[in-house]
């Protein structure tokens, strides 16, 4: 145990010496400020200006003012006039522009006398194109104005389709009241039953997918450290079994300071779990790398090819690992990516046992790949 914490304090203490490991160290919290940064500024995906003609209409003064206390992934601000808001559209300064009714309460009423399918409108909306996001935004309005909506659709067919046009407010009040679910119809819940942040901020999602990126890219740079020490004919002298611990133990000290450094900066960044779940993810998860980029490495034997292969796949991984998105795509391939498992199994421990099945393999076909190396020699 003395000789293998004093390999460990010399790997470490050369590590540090090295000006390309404290700048990829660097890089985790130049990450997470900046997105701290981002999630504490005004920020979404577009920003919609909202305008009131009557600033006594109670109705859409609510509508307004429940839309502005949910800034997040859209943006939005009251301006004063309908000409200021057009120009803000047209000048690049807002994405859209929403222009309440005189009387909100009459014109859902007229919309809603007419059915789903009629001409009346309830607010104009303006833009200058028609895309993804603004598809989102409309239907977000849609989704505000819809109780109200319905309960004047609930009004006009009690009164002139069932033919009881003398019941009173009172009474149709009362009777829709009463159907009414209170709280929400759907909670967001992870796979082992965590509760989903539904306040948390959009920018700080993506950010311990990077973060498992930023994981490999240590194991690959981990890799390349100890290839070119062996080009420099520092193992030259050593068996099989010596390079194989001094290759796996430049690797695991590289990695055991980055997963440190993961999990401070999750912590920092606020989207830390538990403890309990987060050591033995990440742990298991460095050596999934570790061995990932040991099979890289004995596969390329050269340091430019693996070099040139680093790039192509940080760039799979970002693409089908649930980094910004959980992409459905080949399912054959996301499970030769580790990050894919991490990712998973932060809330879901089938994902941890797949990892760690996927470790003894790459463990073993390295172990085949060294004995084959060891027999050539």
């Amino acid at each position: 145990m003395r000789r293998i914490g004093i390999r460990f304090w010399l790997i470490n203490k050369r590590l540090f010496k090295t000006f390309s490991f404290l700048v990829i160290l660097c890089l985790v919290p130049l990450l997470v400020t900046g997105f701290r940064l981002g999630a504490g500024a005004d920020s979404g995906v577009a920003r919609i200006l909202l305008y009131l003609p009557n600033q006594e209409d109670e109705l859409a003064l609510q509508a307004a003012s429940r839309l502005m206390e949910n800034n997040g992934v859209l943006y939005y601000e009251l301006c004063t006039s309908e000409e200021e808001g057009r120009k803000a559209v047209e000048s690049f300064r807002a994405d859209a522009l929403w222009i309440f009714p005189e009387n909100m309460k009459e014109a859902l009423s007229a919309a809603a006398s007419q059915g789903m399918g009629g001409k009346s409108h309830t607010v104009e909306v303006v833009q200058r194109e028609d895309d993804v996001r603004m598809l989102f935004t409309r239907q977000i309005l849609c989704a505000e104005l819809y109780p109200a909506f319905s309960y004047e659709m609930y009004t006009d067919f009690v009164r002139r389709q069932c033919g009881l046009p003398d019941v009173t407010d009172e009474e149709l009040q009362q009777a829709y009241n009463s159907t009414l679910v209170e709280g929400n119809l759907f909670r967001m819940e992870y796979l082992d039953g965590v509760p989903a942040e539904e306040d948390s901020s959009y920018l700080l999602a993506p950010i311990r997918g990077i973060l498992a990126l930023w994981l490999v890219l240590c194991g690959f740079a981990g890799a390349m450290y100890y290839m070119q020490e062996e080009c420099r004919g520092m193992y030259s002298g050593l068996p099989v079994k010596a390079q194989v611990s001094w290759a796996l133990g430049v690797q695991g000290v590289l990695l055991f300071d980055a997963v440190a450094v993961m999990l401070a900066a999750l912590k920092a960044a606020g989207v830390f779990t538990t403890w309990r779940r987060e050591i033995p993810t990440a742990v298991l998860f460095a050596c999934c790398v570790m061995m990932f980029c040991n099979l890289l490495r004995l596969l390329c034997r050269r340091m430019e090819l693996l070099g040139g292969c680093i790039p192509l796949f940080l760039t799979g991984m970002l693409v089908f690992c649930p980094v910004f998105l959980d992409v459905k795509g080949p399912r054959a391939l996301q499970y030769l990516l580790p990050p894919y498992y991490y990712l998973k199994s932060i809330h879901a421990s089938f994902y941890l046992g797949g990892m760690a099945c996927y470790s003894l393999i790459l463990a073993l076909v390295c172990l085949l790949l060294w004995g084959r190396a060891g027999s050539h020699k």
